[in-house]
């Protein structure tokens, strides 16, 4: 049937902390939509899932969006299947992580402070993907994001089962880390699998790595980036990928992104994925063109790297060639 809606709401599902949702692409000031509210690790519900999936399918169908999915650039009208398989599962339920980002929403928008978030219980979503495979949900072509808080401070056993269950599966992996505990478990499926691991260190010195992260292990970063990296020579279908997310004030500067790219060409990648710090983004994006920021951009399109823009990225290029040819 031809009809507007997401491939979010009909084939994703994020094992969030509490809930489980679609996604996590709508604004922060809505209620969510959701699947299954106050999830506190139990078996998966597969009749509840279902119940809410349909509603919201049924909702898009009649031309109703909800709420939460207004405005949202992931929504477009084509031929949708009828309740597929889930195409793309996001695992978010853990809040411990190795570092204090000074951008990380985990911390700006709770109420517990960083050693209450690395000290809270979570849920375990182990029995989680053994029901979505005894039931067999989980298409053959599913994306798996292992994210947060840090995937390598996962209790004991727990990532490396997860990454074994997609192996078995054949599923694409996705892996967000700080980098700073190295994971033989990654390095392993980084030799063998589909997997992108991606790394946000968003700073070329040592002085401004400090500054966003709040740890010092800066050059353990890059140390274990190294072993990382070399994981992949003999595997085309894994690579690492080093983020960059643009704080404007802090390391949106030319010398900054000149050392950055000296100390990826330092551990051979060449893979890089440029953001906008969110926070900043949603505020400025309609607001007269950061020049800073436009050098920045500007700066990082001139290196012959594998370089992706996110979807901030993106959005503030098109606004920008708007006003102006800069860029």
């Amino acid at each position: 049937m031809n009809y507007k809606c997401c491939e979010y709401i009909l084939n994703c599902m994020v094992l969030a902390q509490s809930e489980i949702i679609p996604c996590c692409c709508g604004p922060k000031n809505r209620e969510r939509t959701v699947f299954i509210e106050n999830f506190k690790g139990n078996h998966f519900d597969f009749e509840e899932y279902n119940k809410q999936r349909t509603l919201y399918i049924d909702m898009f169908k009649k031309g109703e969006i909800p709420l939460y999915c207004k405005g949202c650039p992931c929504i477009e009208e084509k031929e949708w299947d009828d309740l597929p398989k889930i195409k793309r599962i996001i695992i978010s339920n853990r809040t411990k992580c190795s570092c204090n980002c000074i951008y990380c929403s985990l911390v700006t928008t709770s109420t517990q402070t960083k050693e209450e978030l690395n000290t809270r219980v979570c849920y375990d979503v182990i029995p989680v993907l053994n029901d979505l495979c005894n039931q067999n949900l989980i298409d053959k072509d599913c994306n798996i994001t292992i994210a947060g808080g840090e995937c390598c401070e996962y209790p004991k056993g727990e990532l490396e089962y997860i990454l074994y269950l997609s192996s078995v599966l054949g599923c694409n992996l996705e892996i967000l880390s700080s980098g700073i505990i190295f994971s033989k478990a990654i390095e392993s499926v980084l030799k063998t699998e589909k997997c992108v691991l991606k790394i946000s260190v968003d700073s070329g010195f040592k002085s401004t790595y400090e500054k966003i992260k709040r740890v010092k292990t800066y050059d353990k970063v890059w140390e274990n980036l190294s072993r990382y990296v070399k994981a992949t020579e003999n595997n085309k279908n894994a690579k690492v990928v080093i983020k960059y997310i643009i704080l404007p004030g802090i390391n949106d500067n030319k010398k900054e992104v000149k050392k950055f790219i000296e100390k990826c060409n330092s551990v051979s990648c060449r893979n890089i994925e440029i953001a906008i710090e969110y926070v900043w983004f949603e505020k400025n994006k309609n607001k007269f063109p950061d020049q800073k920021l436009i050098d920045t951009i500007k700066e990082l399109k001139t290196y012959p790297f594998n370089i992706t823009f996110e979807e901030q990225v993106i959005q503030y290029i098109e606004f920008l060639q708007k006003y102006s040819s800069k860029i």
